[in-house]
């Protein structure tokens, strides 16, 4: 007696259902979540009449400049290294200056840029900008 086996099919083709419906909800997602922009509203601003209300903004900073010598600068005027402390401590006294904003050169030494750090965070400085400036440019 001969047994007949018969092979079942096997059913090749898959099912696009699920990844349709989960493309779906993830554009669904992306538009909700999305921010629309509105335009913006155009207004006439009024002028002052004096400019006292206004203020100065290099009152309340402090630009070093620290050359490929070691030289520093304090707002364009060279100052010598030890009389650093009792200037930044009398700007900040003064003029209630908050922001130091340090330029250097690309060969000048890291002590001196150092030194000027500290030198404004002890005197209470907490906000510094850092600008790097290449050999050879005049920027």
């Amino acid at each position: 007696m001969a047994l007949i086996t018969r092979q079942r099919s096997i059913d090749s083709s898959i099912d696009l259902t699920p990844l349709i419906d989960v493309v779906f909800q993830l554009l669904i997602f992306l538009m909700v979540s999305s921010q629309f922009t509105k335009p913006e509203s155009v207004v006439n601003l009024p002028q002052a009449q004096s400019e006292a209300g206004l203020a100065d903004p290099s009152r309340d900073r402090m630009a070093f400049a620290i050359e490929a010598d070691g030289s520093v600068l304090l707002d364009d005027v060279k100052i010598a290294r030890e009389d650093l402390d009792a200037l930044v401590q009398k700007r900040v006294a003064q003029d209630g200056v908050k922001r130091v904003e340090i330029r250097g050169d690309e060969s000048s030494k890291h002590g001196v840029f150092m030194e000027v750090l500290e030198t404004a965070r002890r005197h209470g400085i907490e906000s510094l900008g850092i600008i790097m400036k290449k050999a050879g440019t005049d920027d």
